[in-house]
């Protein structure tokens, strides 16, 4: 009679979300039960909280201590349609927003918080209390699309291929056409000078100026 008692195999906790800090120096990832922050180069471990729930958004500051986290998972430990701003410091919330809509992604820079939705983004001053700035109506964007520098914001228009890119300083915008399908990827390069796309039909990057919309030379599909 085999009598050893049974082994109960290790659960490893599942990964929600990951994504790269501004300048890709950590990424972070969420966790079934909070969350994790890596250096990347080496790749280190450098944050790991556990919140016994689920972080399904974890997108950082740069290296700062301010995180914005939205719940995820079948045991979310926040509401999905709540944004919070946590500070890895004090171990604390210190900013709540909530939407009538679960919240797709959040983008942080020292003067902004982007909040994304399934048909709107929304952009506050980052101060507490958060100073709405403004809300733009999008197409279907349930990828959470959308890219923050420190002089532009990007993410998908009203019509579906299309780019509202939007300078942060002026409050200009500007509408390209760049796909003739759902977009499915939109990235800036670090200078700010160059934007890529891809569309749900055009997987390939397609490469287009954040200067000038004339300087688009061939629109993919």
């Amino acid at each position: 009679m085999n009598t050893r008692p049974a082994i109960e195999p290790s659960v490893s906790p599942v990964a929600l979300y990951a994504a790269f800090n501004d300048d890709a120096t950590c990424f972070s990832v969420g966790l079934d039960s909070g969350f994790c922050i890596f250096n990347s180069d080496p790749c280190e471990l450098r944050v790991s909280r556990d919140f016994n729930g689920g972080v399904g958004t974890v997108d950082m500051l740069a290296r700062a201590n301010y995180i914005a986290l939205v719940g995820g998972g079948k045991q979310p430990k926040f509401p999905l349609n709540k944004v919070i701003i946590w500070d890895d410091a004090k171990q604390k919330a210190v900013i709540t927003l909530e939407f009538r809509t679960a919240v797709r992604r959040v983008r942080l820079t020292r003067q902004r918080i982007v909040v994304v939705l399934q048909n709107s983004v929304h952009v506050y001053v980052f101060s507490s209390p958060p100073e709405k700035v403004s809300i733009s109506d999008t197409a279907d964007n349930p990828l959470g699309l959308c890219c923050l520098s420190s002089q532009l914001l990007a993410f998908p228009g009203r019509t579906p291929g299309q780019v509202h890119l939007v300078e942060l300083e002026t409050g200009g915008v500007r509408i390209i056409p760049a796909h003739t399908s759902p977009l499915r990827a939109i990235e800036i390069s670090p200078d700010g000078e160059i934007m890529a796309t891809a569309s749900k039909t055009a997987s390939m990057p397609h490469p287009l100026s954040c200067t000038g919309v004339a300087d688009i030379r061939h629109r993919a599909h």
